[in-house]
């Protein structure tokens, strides 16, 4: 199957390094973007599997990286959930050059969360998969950090966070979002995954995601499974939960 590594650009002007996977069929029977998580990148493991999988199956397959992180420009520290949305909206515009029928996306963890806010506004999104997906990421501030560590972050304009250096401008976008809010505009149809032991996002999060959106939703909780599916045998049945999701909808 033929992979090509493709570039684009943000509206902030960053240049944006993907691999798209052309589908093993003449015809594509649709498309699917794949956004990885906060520190991690289009070379995960899960998400070369999804893009292959998804290629034999008859569709392209674009996963890229973010803005700041591995091929992509753009300093690390700058990160936000706000500017991860509109490298998606690049993404799908570049996805959109290539292929005129359906798009899915994909988000794993961050990824997840950015892909559930761009399809909020934008109706052209046929199909939607979450992977441990943040319903409330403003929550990662009271579990990180104290008040008074937040308060120096404000005051210093930036923490660290794994020894990599975090910007107050994320601290910001999360003061100001409001997911919950964002899924009411949401029309496509969204599979939920998400392990019952992840101990970086409460799979109470998924609960509540899946009550937002129970009329166009289906909630997978993956037994014994944490934040990054380790096992296997669960990563093995999240990639097939996924991948015939978006098989059966935006074909």
């Amino acid at each position: 199957m033929r992979e090509e590594k493709v570039f684009f650009t943000n509206p902030g002007r960053e240049t944006l390094a993907g691999i798209l996977h052309y589908p093993s069929s003449g015809n594509a029977r649709g498309a699917v973007i794949l956004c990885h998580g906060m520190e991690s990148s289009k070379e995960s493991d899960k998400l070369i599997v999804l893009s292959r999988t998804l290629a034999q199956r008859g569709m392209f397959a674009l996963r890229f990286d973010f803005a700041c992180v591995g091929e992509s420009t753009g300093s690390f520290e700058n990160i936000t959930y706000s500017a991860e949305v509109e490298d998606l909206q690049a993404a799908f515009s570049f996805m959109r050059a290539r292929h005129a029928g359906k798009i899915g996306i994909l988000g794993s963890s961050m990824g997840g969360t950015v892909a559930l806010l761009f399809a909020a506004r934008n109706p052209d999104v046929a199909a939607l998969v979450t992977l441990a997906a943040p319903l409330h990421p403003e929550r990662f501030l009271s579990r990180l950090s104290t008040p008074a560590e937040l308060q120096q972050w404000r005051e210093r304009g930036f923490t660290f966070y794994h020894g990599q250096r975090i910007n107050v401008s994320l601290l910001n976008d999360l003061e100001k979002m409001n997911v919950p809010f964002a899924l009411e505009k949401i029309n496509c149809p969204v599979l939920i995954l998400h392990g019952d032991r992840d101990d970086v996002v409460p799979v109470e999060e998924a609960h509540e995601l899946h009550h937002h959106l129970a009329e166009i939703s289906k909630l997978s909780i993956l037994a014994g499974a944490d934040h990054r599916i380790s096992d296997p045998s669960l990563m093995e049945r999240t990639l097939s939960e996924a991948v015939d999701w978006f098989c059966e909808h935006p074909s």
